[in-house]
């Protein structure tokens, strides 16, 4: 992958994650640090509504998710669209 992204996560609630979306969501306290444990790196975080979220590094993406770039950094998005009613 040649782009400018260091590290991709996936998380415990099966969403994915660059290190810029964790680092801004952390600096903007969307996020709050619990634990980080180095090896293996693994991110224990607390989301906003109050749960846990596990972030374990990966090389890979399903093929529902891509990577996007743009002023705003690099992110995850799920292309899977809305799930019919």
């Amino acid at each position: 992958m040649d782009v400018p992204v260091d590290s991709l996560y996936e998380g415990s609630n099966g969403h994915y994650y660059t290190d810029c979306q964790i680092a801004r969501r952390l600096r903007t306290e969307r996020w709050k640090p619990c634990i980080r444990q180095r090896d293996p790196d693994r991110r224990l975080v607390e989301t906003g509504d109050g749960n846990l979220l596990l972030l374990i590094p990966t090389d890979t993406l399903p093929e529902w998710a891509e990577l996007r770039i743009d002023d705003r950094g690099a992110r995850i998005v799920d292309t899977r669209g809305p799930l019919p009613k």
